[in-house]
């Protein structure tokens, strides 16, 4: 009798473990972006999770936690019970956040499950500047060396790390002035409040279609698709490409059951001729990679940066 009261349990635990797994999701999906409203890893992620709503049915909330290149709302995301319920936007910074001393985590601290795109950086003035040129503008950073005030979306960040590697190239030496996010860093050029952004093609879109900025250069070896007018710095003859990306992750832990049920949703959502649209509007480049790939792609580049950063003297 006892041994059957056994078995019975078990076959109700067994159960009750199957349901459960089935039913993921059942409520609100939260996603936390480590930048202010706005910029490209908000809108990214909110065009997104508008799609992984749809697909799942149940509410996807995106929540932004700007600070520290990411490592604010990286610490709040890994802190979560690995439930499917608590999971994040991992842009670069991601990758170089331990290396900067911002926080221990690091991308193999967490479950990757998808990663989206990448972009480019540009080279961003107020139409007010004097500068017409990159050309023009290297020219009289060298000759008053720190006097050029750049903005970029926080220090540490990618574009961060985009104009420390133009300084490295071009023999210059920039005032480097951080905000939270490259939207903020667009608007403040917009403002008058310092010379130069180096942010995403989509963070300065609004202001080239007002009229109220011109990009003098794409960090890249290859034009951008918003600006086919606009050179990149392998025609302008600078060794330069620094590309920012996205993903999506979850707290380590994260069953294997959830992760396959977020790594399918946002595979769909990412490879839609929707996002595709939303790409090429901002300058984006397409690239979906799933759970392992996206995994091995963020830890290898962690390991770029942990070597790379020490030699810009980024932190």
């Amino acid at each position: 009798m006892r041994r059957m009261l056994v078995l019975t349990l078990l076959v109700v635990l067994v159960a009750g473990s199957a349901f459960a797994q089935a039913k993921y999701p059942v409520k609100q999906i939260n996603i936390v972006v480590g930048a202010s409203p706005g910029g490209t890893s908000d809108i990214v992620t909110r065009f997104l999770a508008k799609d992984v709503e749809a697909q799942l049915g149940v509410p996807v909330v995106v929540t932004n936690k700007p600070g520290g290149s990411c490592s604010v709302a990286f610490e709040y995301m890994a802190a979560q019970k690995p439930d499917g319920y608590h999971i994040m936007y991992m842009p670069v910074e991601s990758a170089m956040v331990k290396a900067l001393g911002f926080t221990q985590l690091e991308p193999k601290s967490v479950r990757f499950f998808a990663h989206a795109m990448f972009l480019p950086a540009t080279v961003t003035v107020n139409t007010k500047s004097p500068y017409k040129t990159f050309a023009e503008l290297i020219a009289y950073a060298k000759a008053n060396p720190g006097k050029v005030t750049v903005g970029n979306s926080g220090t540490g960040s990618i574009w961060h790390f985009a104009a420390l590697g133009i300084e490295q190239a071009c023999g210059v030496s920039f005032n480097h002035v951080p905000f939270d996010g490259g939207a903020a860093a667009a608007t403040a050029v917009m403002g008058g409040h310092v010379d130069v952004a180096t942010v995403a093609p989509g963070e300065v879109l609004a202001g080239v279609k007002s009229g109220d900025l011109r990009v003098l250069a794409i960090v890249d070896n290859k034009r951008s698709q918003l600006y086919p007018e606009v050179p990149c710095f392998k025609e302008l003859g600078y060794d330069v490409k620094i590309l920012a990306w996205g993903a999506f992750a979850a707290p380590a832990g994260t069953p294997d059951n959830v992760i396959a049920v977020l790594e399918t949703a946002f595979a769909k959502a990412i490879q839609s001729k929707g996002f595709e649209d939303l790409c090429m509007k901002y300058g984006l480049t397409p690239g979906y990679m799933g759970a392992k790939e996206a995994q091995a792609f963020a830890e290898s580049q962690a390991k770029w940066y942990q070597e790379e950063i020490p030699k810009l003297n980024l932190k």
